[in-house]
């Protein structure tokens, strides 16, 4: 591979990208075959200038694309660009969720489009590489659920940004395929790596893979590399620290995982009682080749 990403340590665990996530990452490279119209895919976001969705823009709850993203929120919800207020702790933007102070209230955002797959059949088996830094107000049980990863609707063929994509009063994820970072609502500090095929049941690959810290970011990652061996297929990592267990070539195999389901990236966050809890997504990176 050419043009890999260049850091100078790799112990490294500021707010910028992981640089054990990102270290061989040939994200030149992947950013030249989109332009020449050939496969591979890349986002990069730090939210700068992500669109004002609210309900003084649209009436009702929201369904809107708004720039190369699909937002929604019930009524009252806002999700916006917010400026750093801390310069060292998140510069440049931050995507916030706000106005959902009702039980049950939604705001969740995904791209348009499923545009990456992890599947260890020969036509889609090409690295990828995910990493996203997000917080919560409050870690309190029953405050807010959420999710960050990939994820689509495939029995609709739509984005899971919508409505109950997290189910109400539990926080639980609703029924498309995903793979991904979890919290619900029953247990508002414990983070859960999970994926799940549509019409399968859920797998919890990590549970608690990390205790969350209320208004402190986190960044979770996961690299995906069928290349690496049977039992390192896909690597998980918080805060730039890779994790000791993993997906495996047994786990692409079950039912379970969405094996050669293309999803999108996507958060998710629901509250779950009548108390605003701000959420924030710092930034998020998602690249996979072609």
């Amino acid at each position: 591979m050419t043009n890999v990403v260049q850091y100078q340590d790799p112990t490294d665990t500021t707010r910028g990208p992981s640089p054990i996530v990102w270290g061989d990452c040939p994200w030149m490279e992947i950013q030249a075959q989109v332009a020449q119209g050939r496969n591979g895919y890349s986002v990069w976001d730090d939210f700068i200038n992500a669109p004002k969705t609210d309900a003084g823009l649209h009436e009702g709850a929201l369904e809107s694309a708004g720039g190369p993203y699909i937002f929604y929120g019930d009524t009252g919800v806002i999700m916006k660009t917010q400026a750093s207020t801390t310069e060292g702790d998140a510069l440049g933007g931050i995507l916030q969720v706000s106005g959902n102070d009702a039980d049950n209230d939604e705001g969740s955002l995904s791209t348009g489009s499923p545009t990456f797959i992890i599947s260890d059949t020969a036509a889609y088996s090409k690295k990828l590489w995910f990493e996203a830094r997000i917080k919560s107000a409050t870690v309190a049980n029953n405050g807010v659920s959420q999710f960050i990863g990939l994820a689509w609707d495939h029995g609709s063929q739509i984005s899971v940004a919508g409505a109950e994509a997290l189910v109400d009063n539990t926080g639980s994820l609703g029924a498309f395929s995903y793979l991904g970072f979890h919290v619900d609502a029953a247990d508002g500090d414990a983070w859960n790596f999970v994926h799940k095929a549509e019409g399968q049941a859920e797998t919890e690959l990590i549970s608690g893979v990390d205790t969350a810290v209320a208004d402190t970011y986190a960044k979770f990652g996961f690299i995906y590399d069928p290349s690496e061996l049977d039992t390192k297929k896909i690597k998980i990592f918080v805060d730039g620290v890779e994790q000791s267990t993993y997906g495996t070539a047994t786990t692409i195999a079950t039912a379970t995982f969405p094996d050669a389901e293309a999803m999108a990236p996507t958060w998710a966050t629901k509250v779950g009682a009548a108390a605003e809890v701000l959420c924030s997504l710092d930034w998020w990176r998602v690249a996979q080749l072609g």
